[in-house]
């Protein structure tokens, strides 16, 4: 061995020494990740997430794909308002292994509170789409999405005066306006329902010299939450009979209404309306003549955003108002800004949607100008478009962790690919800016006073731009990735849950775990479209972007077709079935032509999970015995009754033989029960051990990953039904 390559192997021990010492001093305090990860879940089940934030990203430093961790540091972020963006591509890992029912909803509240609408809805409607019993409220955020949509189509130009984070108890307190405390007042019995409570829900707003008194309450009852009422002042000095304001209440929440100075114009808050998330301020304006309100107005984006946006006010001349937000905080606090009104205030069209994030944040003395922060007086570098469709480079672009494109051409979806020409060129305009800066610098020398100072700035601004676009091209290529893989999940290779086969010459197969209603259709194929009565079962064989032509199944009968995906996709099932032991016995048959087939139920033309069918039709089915050699080392798993919760380790899901070094690995943990099950897409799902703690499971799962399983991670049964962990928690704590 001559010098060098002696030199090539010592730096190569000498790295892997190093990586592991970095990982084995990975964790703070000298704890063990076990130590951490009970801590960080004792904070999260107690809803402490900003406690529980800092552990999970520690352990995420370690294990970066475990779909556990991404979870609770999706929501973590999420229930904080912190590092939302970043909370998506967790949340997005933990949805791979179906490690929690609320990843849907997450995933939704964090697209929606990113400004993301569109995808937002997708995500709200696939959680109230699988887990009806917990998507209570759901249609509502949807609504608030669908609102978003056109009030972020342009936005205001705010000049923010001041802004000063607060405690939110109380906040209104910290308002510094001309008249504001003098108008401010507390709601005396008289005015108090015995469904109010404490707090921000005692604030009124005095008006029209005092002569009148606005407030929100729970009236006579709680049905439709908190409305506007005002009262009149009576000779005596009290305050009359409460006048519901009907043409402004909602059966949601209104609060904080504050009257201006003409007496005529009212702000205040609802989560209804055309609310875009949470609280939205609004305005109305009351006609004396008439007696009516005017239409409740949004005062439109950025005053108001996807999060609470609360109690606007003004000053005595209407020439500055206060308004508070919780937009960049968390549980606890709240940001006050100080803005200065105009009769016209400026409005400009959003040319770049993934920036509205930014033109929410309301800086002190800036302006916002197509979603990038400039300090005013800023010059604005210009933007040269290097790259186009014509004239594109090679380049390395990992869609997925088996997948790279390397030219335009392979993009399926159009938008991912603009949005990753978008980003080369962001990318271009910054490392541009960092050549030119490096030129400024070396003018720099021999300049003193002023013009060292100009030139100085100057270099700082293109510095900060230069970020700023390395940032949003960074952004940008993330969606791309995003855009590309949905794209390719739903119209070509399918969802995480199945494989890809057989694709057809008319139509590419793909595979859907949709719950789709009964279609009446007619196809090329030999296609029976009666609907049953009763419980059936069939053979699913694949969903196609186009309709399927009738030689696609030669050899299958009782072909049957419904159109899915919002009647874009072509969902196909052959036989049909009084029993799921019938069912089964096809499956080998029909999965010499269709590798990923698996039985379905439906009742009376619908869908519904299989063992809620076989619970019926099947009351004596008992698995079929495993073969012997399938299972290596095992111990059988102990019965267990309906009621009782365990844990267990899940090693892997194989669509075939389980790998040899897999149970090689398994075989030093003989100790623990270990069992090999078929689930319903004939998958063969690993386990190891049986525990009644989360704690004992967790300690395990450390080992498995350990001994080179690195996929392994902790999932719950009630029974023989598998739960999230936290309903087994919750069971276990009842």
């Amino acid at each position: 061995m001559n010098n060098k390559m002696r030199l090539h192997y010592s730096l190569l021990f000498l790295s892997f020494f190093f990586l592991q010492f970095s990982v084995a001093q990975s964790f703070s305090g000298g704890k063990t990740e076990q130590q951490i990860e009970q801590e960080a879940f004792t904070f999260f089940d107690g809803e402490n997430f900003i406690n529980a934030l800092p552990l999970y990203q520690e352990l995420i430093n370690v294990y970066p794909q475990d779909p556990e961790y991404n979870y609770y540091l999706g929501v973590c972020q999420v229930e904080v308002n912190e590092n939302v963006k970043e909370a998506i591509q967790h949340l997005k890992i933990a949805s791979t292994k179906n490690v929690n029912a609320s990843v849907p909803y997450y995933l939704g509240r964090a697209f929606h509170m990113n400004y993301e609408f569109n995808s937002a809805i997708r995500y709200y409607r696939k959680f109230r789409e699988y887990y009806k019993k917990k998507s209570i409220g759901i249609d509502r955020l949807i609504e608030m999405c669908q609102n978003g949509l056109p009030l972020v189509n342009s936005y205001y130009v705010v000049d923010v005066k001041n802004k000063k984070v607060v405690n939110r108890n109380e906040f209104f307190r910290y308002y510094d306006i001309e008249g504001f405390e003098d108008r401010l007042s507390k709601k005396d019995k008289s005015l108090t329902s015995r469904y109010d409570g404490d707090g921000d829900r005692e604030v009124a707003c005095l008006a029209n010299k005092g002569q009148y008194i606005y407030f929100s309450s729970y009236g006579k009852n709680k049905k439709t939450g908190r409305d506007l009422y005002r009262a009149k002042r009576l000779r005596n000095g009290g305050w009359g009979e409460w006048e519901a304001l009907n043409s402004l209440n909602t059966v949601y929440d209104e609060v904080y209404p504050f009257m201006s100075n003409d007496g005529r114009t009212l702000y205040f808050c609802s989560q209804g309306h055309t609310s875009m998330g949470g609280f939205d301020i609004f305005r109305s304006v009351y006609n004396e003549i008439s007696d009516t309100w005017s239409e409740p107005q949004n005062m439109g984006f950025p005053i108001n955003s996807t999060s609470n946006d609360l109690f606007f006010a003004t000053d005595l001349n209407d020439e500055y108002a206060c308004f508070t937000s919780s937009r960049e905080n968390g549980k606890d606090e709240v940001t006050i800004y100080k803005i200065k009104l105009s009769d016209y205030p400026e409005q400009k069209v959003v040319m770049n949607p993934d920036l509205l994030s930014n033109i929410a944040i309301l800086n002190v003395g800036s302006s916002s100008v197509d979603g990038n922060l400039f300090e005013q007086g800023a010059e604005e570098p210009s933007y040269s478009m290097k790259y186009n469709k014509e004239d594109f480079p090679y380049f390395n672009f990992p869609v997925t962790s088996e997948l790279t494109y390397h030219y335009l051409n392979e993009f399926k979806s159009s938008e991912a690919r603009e949005i990753f020409i978008e980003a080369k060129n962001d990318q271009f305009n910054s490392d541009s800016l960092i050549d030119g800066t490096e030129d400024l610098r070396s003018q720099l020398n021999g300049l003193e006073g002023m013009p060292h100072t100009i030139l100085s700035n100057k270099i700082s601004k293109l510095e900060q731009k230069s970020f700023e676009l390395s940032k949003q091209a960074e952004n940008k290529l993330l969606k791309a990735q995003s855009q590309e893989s949905d794209y390719l999940n739903k119209n070509i290779i399918g969802t995480v849950t199945a494989e890809v086969h057989a694709p057809s010459k008319k139509g590419q197969l793909v595979m859907s775990s949709e719950i789709i209603p009964s279609a009446n259709s007619r196809s090329g194929a030999k296609v029976v479209n009666k609907t049953e009565d009763g419980y059936v079962y069939h053979l699913q064989v694949g969903v196609f972007s186009n309709r399927a032509e009738s030689s696609f199944f030669s050899g299958l009968d009782d072909v049957k077709e419904e159109i899915v995906g919002n009647g874009k996709l072509y969902k196909y099932m052959v036989g049909t079935y009084s029993t799921f032991a019938a069912a089964k016995k096809k499956i080998p048959e029909v999965r010499q032509l269709f590798p990923n087939a698996f039985v379905v139920a439906y009742k009376d033309g619908v869908k519904i999970s299989l063992s809620e069918a076989i619970k019926v039709t099947d009351q004596d089915y008992k698995p079929e015995p495993q073969p012997v050699a399938a299972i290596v080392n095992t111990k059988a798993i102990q019965t267990v009754t309906d009621d009782q919760v365990n844990f267990r380790v899940q090693v892997g899901a194989y669509s075939g033989e389980v790998p040899e070094d897999v149970k090689l690995k398994l075989e030093n943990f003989s100790k623990y029960p270990i069992d090999y099950s078929k689930d319903y897409r004939g998958y063969t799902i690993c386990t190891v051990g049986n525990f009644d703690s989360y704690s004992k499971v967790s300690k395990l799962k450390m080992e498995l990953r350990e001994a080179g399983l690195g996929d392994a991670f902790t999932v719950a049964f009630s029974g023989n039904d598998k739960i999230t962990i936290q309903q087994a928690l919750e069971i276990l704590r009842q």
